[in-house]
């Protein structure tokens, strides 16, 4: 599997996941930035464990940076709950280590 699908299978299963699902994934060190906050580790599982996942979601437009030791993936997202759309470009960059992926810093910038 490409590095960009192997990121990209990471993305969705956060997107539909809860807070278990990114303590899993998330460097002990990670910054999540979304509208309005900048959450650490603690705050964004919390915040994870508090919010539904999406229905239903899209990826498309995406991109990968890769170096040896990490890599940045970069899409835009649409996502879809209930009856509410939310349309963002989004950019995550993961740090390799003993050969499984943390998410070290994920951004949101809305559409």
């Amino acid at each position: 599997m490409s590095v960009l699908n192997e990121l990209l299978a990471v993305e969705k299963r956060l997107a539909h996941g809860s807070g278990d699902d990114y303590a899993e994934v998330l460097h002990d060190d990670a910054l999540v930035i979304v509208p309005g906050a900048v959450l650490d580790r603690a705050q964004c599982i919390a915040a994870m464990n508090s919010s539904p996942g999406w229905d239903e979601t899209a990826f498309s437009d995406t991109r990968l940076i890769e170096t040896v030791h990490t890599a940045t993936v970069a899409y835009t997202f649409t996502g879809r709950r209930d009856d509410a759309t939310y349309s963002a470009t989004l950019a995550s960059t993961y740090l390799r280590r003993d050969g499984d992926w943390r998410l070290l810093v994920h951004q949101q910038t809305p559409r």
